[in-house]
């Protein structure tokens, strides 16, 4: 049978796949894993998936995810996933984040990375610890000033082209791992020299101080050091 909705075939307009439909697929295609595998190990065979009752929800496209890709977030779908603290809904075609992920209480990780989402919103996550979002079309990082648990924050491979984005992350006190290589702020500084990655690094710590991992590497104390130096002498 077909997993997709077709809108119109006349018209060529695009099939419709959603989380809801996206959940049905993860629910079998997992439960016949368990069962290969606990046949594999001479157990008795497991009981049916219920996504309901999943704490890692995994509904991510091709590489043995979920196929075709999901390009529609419905709040129906996302609304039953009530014990799921890891979501993972990366290599998509999603081009808006839906509003259904409140619905989901306990929610700490959510992987929604090469997408093509443009814009930030919908994310009322008060216990979300953990969000990718790299390899997207972002340019703008307003729209998550509501996730007050918020420690890593991964947005390589985007758009963001200005300090003055970054500086909207400096409410998130929590936030300590931050990735943004590969975007134009980033490039702009960084030539592949070890005085300009310093000071691509020193430019975020004068913004976001309470950061302790840059792209993958830990703060240094002498990194530290040097932007409280930069900042005392009221420099940027």
């Amino acid at each position: 049978y077909s997993f997709c909705t077709l809108l119109d075939t006349s018209s060529g307009m695009q099939q419709v796949y959603t989380v809801t439909q996206a959940i049905a697929a993860f629910e079998r295609d997992e439960y016949e894993r368990r069962c290969q595998k606990a046949a594999a190990r001479g157990e008795p065979e497991p009981g049916l998936v219920k996504a309901s009752e999943e704490e890692h929800v995994k509904l991510y496209a091709g590489g043995g995810g979920v196929l075709p890709a999901i390009n529609k977030m419905d709040k129906e779908g996302l609304g039953t996933l009530k014990a799921c603290r890891r979501l993972a809904l990366s290599s998509n075609a999603i081009d808006k984040i839906g509003p259904g992920l409140s619905l989901i209480p306990n929610l700490e990780i959510l992987s929604l990375s090469r997408n093509k989402i443009k814009k930030l919103e919908n994310l009322d996550l008060p216990n979300l610890k953990q969000l990718w979002l790299s390899y997207n079309f972002i340019d703008r990082l307003s729209g998550l000033d509501k996730l007050p648990s918020l420690e890593a924050l991964y947005l390589s491979n985007n758009l963001i082209d200005k300090w003055g984005e970054i500086e909207k992350l400096h409410s998130l006190k929590n936030l300590t791992d931050l990735l943004l290589i590969n975007n134009k702020i980033h490039t702009d500084i960084d030539k592949g020299t070890d005085e300009t990655r310093a000071e691509y690094r020193l430019q975020l710590l004068l913004r976001l101080p309470q950061l302790t991992k840059i792209d993958g590497e830990p703060v240094q104390p002498e990194e530290r050091e040097a932007a409280e130096e930069r900042k005392t002498a009221g420099m940027m």
